[in-house]
């Protein structure tokens, strides 16, 4: 009877340090939708910029025992990433208006952005990017300056003066594309120790 009692405790630590210790983590990810939204940052004068995130569904995954620290979907995109352009209300391609910010990005410090049109007041980190050819390089290579690539993280982007307005988000992979409106209607955008 006491050896019986001993099997099942046995069992059970072995179980408990399995629950605690083996995580299922997801190597990748696939872009299901993209969204550009216009953005308004907290004490800046200048108000043309943009916010641009992605949805994803997280894919591949494996099971690991003491996982590292490191975020989902650390493998990258599953889909080649062909282009990302913004067009107008013409269905003219203005990507190339988005140029390098003139925010001093510090190292260390993201923006951080409050949806105030959601009732959970959904906040999400965003990091200034320099275009939007640069966010496509970074998703293809994964790599975003001398860190992984985080998908989950949101892109600012800034529009030159020009007469054109962004109307919608085009994302083109390998055999299949993402076509979304852009949301025109701002979001105030703070830093997040301020």
């Amino acid at each position: 009877m006491k050896k019986i009692i001993g099997v099942f405790l046995i069992i059970g630590v072995l179980c408990a340090i399995g629950d605690v210790c083996i995580d299922r983590v997801p190597h990748n990810y696939k872009i299901i939708n993209a969204n550009l939204q216009k953005i308004k940052i907290k004490g800046n004068t200048y108000d043309n910029y943009y916010l641009l995130t992605f949805d994803v569904v997280y894919c591949n995954f494996t099971y690991e025992f003491f996982k590292a620290p490191f975020p989902p979907g650390r493998n990258g995109s599953i889909d080649s990433l062909c282009s990302i352009k913004v067009l107008d209300k013409r269905g003219y391609d203005m990507t190339d208006r988005f140029s390098q910010d003139s925010i001093q990005r510090n190292e260390g410090r993201s923006l951080y952005v409050v949806y105030p049109k959601r009732s959970d007041s959904t906040v999400i980190e965003a990091d200034v990017e320099k275009s939007v050819m640069n966010i496509t390089n970074k998703i293809n290579s994964n790599i975003d300056e001398n860190r992984m690539f985080r998908i989950e993280t949101g892109r600012i982007l800034k529009l030159r003066h020009t007469k054109m307005t962004p109307a919608s988000l085009k994302v083109e992979f390998k055999g299949r594309e993402i076509t979304s409106k852009v949301v025109s209607r701002g979001s105030t955008v703070y830093y997040a120790f301020d």
